[in-house]
């Protein structure tokens, strides 16, 4: 790749709206990944006149709700989940210690994916087989998943089913050797017609509709169409080798602009410690004066037209010093500014406001806990783990339904190219829930063996108190086996 060369600025999306959908969350997507820099100066500018601006200094990105709460609750891969499949078939092909998705390292990709999900609302994940060389010909020999972010994808959806994708156009930026640049290129999978399906890569236009057909230059062949399609499972049907990730259910495609209290309240919240920062580096001090003369050494112009201000380089340890006024006969003054704002309740008013943000998001606000027992340290984005494991369950369902396609969708590709005979259904994943605190272990416990004892629960109900993520069969699956390991080795 030749990184000397001018990176061309990124095509239009196809629509309007999705050009506008994009922004946005490109947006969030520079917030999570820390490259927000020019966002902040923006909103800056957007609060405050030019001069006022160039007063306050460095922008400072220390504050982040929207990064913080997304990862404090993206914990249902905190331990590698469980997945099993309806037969009796063997699957270890697939997450056995050597099984392709444990080689890939999936699981813990998708602690990334997740927070990237409930920050941007959606996120794609792209499988793919890994190729390599053996004997001059290329072959394949393992499964990798790649995260793409939702403002790279075009994608439209089936007319009968809103949020089922049959067609996906992602633009990737591809070096092309024949004229030494770069060029933003579309991969399309298209399985609109499941007769005919398409992969192939296209140039995009300046108005974001595709162009010539380069499958040729990238893919070293023509465009794959009909039965010539690589992604096609022992159904004998299509698909596309991408899997979307929501944040909730919602019977569309896209759900770009939910909870932006949250994306824009960040932004406000960045505006206040920009704030506090200038004013403990500025002005938190008693500066010295003398009174009733003119300033002297006021230093030259500062700023460019728009923000010009004629400034006086002052620090604790310095003292205003002012030349005679003729026209003043009271005596000269000595004395001390006092700082006009108290920085410590600056900063309480500024955490009360990124907790009001947490709480946007639908944090309970008795779940943003204090940093410490002093009052005086305000609140911290911190969520409590009873928080994290009732989001664990709010977003277990949605994730799981992805989880088990994508699984279902990496077999087909196994079998398609990697020679393996796995089951193209029925898997099923199960997350481990955050582990309880000693009192709350010992609370759950002591209420279910009272509810027991009532007879206001059977053992499977308890199981399932105790397994929030078992279903009914699993739970009597898991007495089963308690019941039998029991009898073995006592």
């Amino acid at each position: 790749m030749k990184y000397n060369q001018k990176v061309p600025f990124k095509p239009i999306a196809p629509t309007s709206e999705d050009d506008e959908r994009w922004k946005h969350t490109a947006l969030r997507r520079r917030m999570i990944q820390g490259t927000w820099n020019q966002d902040l100066e923006d909103c800056l500018y957007e609060h405050l006149p030019a001069d006022r601006r160039e007063a306050w200094g460095v922008a400072d990105m220390s504050s982040n709700a929207l990064e913080q709460v997304t990862r404090q609750l993206s914990m249902l891969y905190h331990e590698t989940p469980k997945v099993t499949a309806d037969t009796d078939a063997d699957i270890s092909d697939l997450i056995g210690r050597t099984g392709f998705i444990t080689k890939s390292g999936f699981f813990q990709l998708m602690q990334r994916v997740q927070q990237y999900t409930l920050a941007m609302r959606e996120c794609c994940v792209r499988i793919d087989v890994t190729p390599h060389t053996e004997g001059g010909s290329a072959r394949f020999n393992g499964i990798t998943y790649r995260i793409v972010t939702p403002d790279f994808v075009y994608a439209e959806a089936h007319a009968d089913a809103p949020d089922k994708m049959v067609y996906y156009q992602e633009y990737r930026l591809r070096y092309d050797e024949a004229g030494d640049e770069f060029k933003w290129i579309a991969d399309v999978l298209d399985c609109r017609d499941p007769v005919n399906p398409i992969f192939g890569m296209y140039e995009i236009k300046s108005d974001g509709t595709l162009g010539d057909d380069v499958s040729q230059i990238y893919m070293g062949h023509d465009t794959h169409t009909g039965p010539n399609y690589p992604y096609i499972g022992k159904d004998g049907i299509p698909f596309i080798p991408v899997q979307m990730y929501r944040a909730e259910k919602t019977s569309q495609l896209w759900n770009a602009y939910d909870n932006s209290t949250l994306t824009y309240g960040s932004l406000n919240s960045a505006v206040l410690t920009t704030f506090y920062l200038h004013l403990i580096r500025d002005s938190c001090w008693g500066q010295k004066y003398i009174a009733n003369l003119h300033l002297a050494g006021q230093s030259a112009v500062e700023g460019n037209l728009d923000s010009r201000r004629a400034t006086v380089t002052t620090d604790p340890s310095s003292i205003l010093v002012f030349t005679s006024d003729p026209d003043q006969t009271t005596q000269p003054m000595i004395g001390t500014f006092e700082p006009s704002t108290d920085p410590l309740k600056m900063l309480e008013s500024i955490s009360a406001y990124e907790a009001r943000v947490a709480v946007s998001s639908g944090v309970a606000s008795g779940d943003v806990m204090k940093v410490s027992a002093d009052p005086r340290s305000g609140y911290a984005i911190s969520i409590d783990r009873a928080q994290q494991r009732e989001s664990q369950k709010r977003f277990a369902p949605v994730f799981r339904f992805a989880d088990e396609e994508l699984i279902t969708k990496t077999a087909k590709l196994c079998n398609r190219f990697l020679n393996t005979n796995l089951p193209e259904s029925g898997y099923r994943v199960q997350y481990s829930t955050l582990p309880l605190s000693p009192e709350e272990t010992r609370s759950l416990r002591e209420d279910i063996i009272q509810k027991m004892a009532a007879g206001l629960v059977s053992p499977v109900d308890a199981m399932m108190m105790m397994h929030p993520d078992l279903d009914e069969e699993e739970a009597k699956k898991e007495l089963l086996r308690i019941r039998r390991e029991r009898a073995e080795f006592t």
